[in-house]
């Protein structure tokens, strides 16, 4: 179901140049702050649609409220996942270009106008991403992404097998090439987007721009806090990307094993911290017979390995729900 946009405003009566697809779920308490960031960019038009996955809050109120005088429309679905509500988006967008942004999550004023700047200088790109300030309610816990990790741009495809550096909330990239690539699986919870990254950046270059334009909010109990549920999704795209993907096997088989290796210590890492010790020893295992040299995850082994195990020790589920 669709609702009516809250006011005409300048970008409702032509084609906008981005829509920014925000999936909401319960999201009353912020997802008005999302909506005044976007109304404080530079880049003038621009199309909001809010994806309501099926909330039992004040969301749409609060999106009826917070979006006055923006060119936003408020569609409403059955709960379907992050992935669903943002292809919806996808595919109901005017601009040319579509951008991310968790309800909860806020962009800086230039955000925009700087991808779409990019954009506009390289024609063979199909993702631009941004660097990220991750905050919380006690107030800033990392100012920039490169604190755990190392995003870039350009061919990264061998380097993103390795880590998805990529952040939703970061993205934009052509419709066009969202629709070609297959858009967000919605039958995962987690690692969908990895999952399309993984498959844009196998076919187009990546633009990168190394400042923090986007405050990401972690949230304790998000599904991103559950490390062997998260891993564990993060390791079934890797191997089938791998599996899809034999000549890049054959052409790259050196990068095939740390990706894989590296995936399953960080699965096995995350079973050891959560107190699932024989889920921990199997992944271990399988990482140090592609890479044998890793002290880190011999030392992890051998902390599984001495550690009584918890009784009845169970797995936790490879897929959950995620926020949106």
């Amino acid at each position: 179901m669709e609702r009516p946009r809250a006011r005409p405003s300048r970008s409702s009566m032509g084609t906008p140049d981005v829509s920014v697809i925000i999936p909401a779920y319960n999201a009353e308490r912020h997802i008005g702050e999302a909506l005044a960031s976007i109304r404080a960019q530079t880049l003038p038009a621009v199309e909001i649609l809010v994806v309501d996955d099926g909330s039992t809050d004040g969301t749409v109120e609060a999106v009826e409220r917070a979006g006055a005088g923006l060119d936003v429309t408020l569609i409403r679905q059955a709960n379907a996942g992050p992935a669903a509500a943002r292809n919806h988006g996808i595919r109901r967008a005017r601009g040319r270009y579509c951008a991310f942004l968790d309800a909860d999550d806020t962009m800086l004023p230039e955000r925009l106008a700087a991808q779409k700047a990019l954009f506009d200088a390289d024609a063979a790109l199909g993702l631009v991403h941004t660097d990220l300030m991750i905050f919380d309610d006690t107030g800033i816990i990392h100012h920039t992404r490169r604190a755990f990790s190392e995003p870039c741009g350009g061919t990264v495809l061998d380097r993103l097998l390795l880590d998805n550096f990529i952040t939703t909330s970061t993205v934009m990239a052509p419709k066009a090439c969202l629709i070609d690539a297959g858009l967000f699986g919605e039958a995962r919870r987690v690692s969908e987007d990895f999952e399309l990254w993984l498959r844009m950046v196998a076919r187009w270059k990546v633009g990168y721009i190394d400042r923090p334009l986007v405050r990401y909010r972690r949230r304790p109990g998000s599904l991103s806090d559950d490390k062997l549920a998260s891993t564990r999704s993060a390791l079934e795209v890797v191997e089938a990307f791998w599996r899809e993907h034999p000549q890049h096997q054959h052409r790259q088989p050196a990068v095939y094993r740390q990706s894989v290796g590296q995936h399953l210590a960080t699965a096995g890492m995350a079973a050891l911290a959560g107190g699932h010790q024989r889920i921990a020893i199997g992944y271990l295992a399988r990482s140090l017979r592609l890479n044998p040299w890793r002290r880190r995850v011999w030392r992890a082994m051998a902390k599984a390995l001495l550690v009584p195990a918890r009784p009845s020790s169970a797995a936790a589920p490879a897929n959950g729900p995620r926020r949106a």
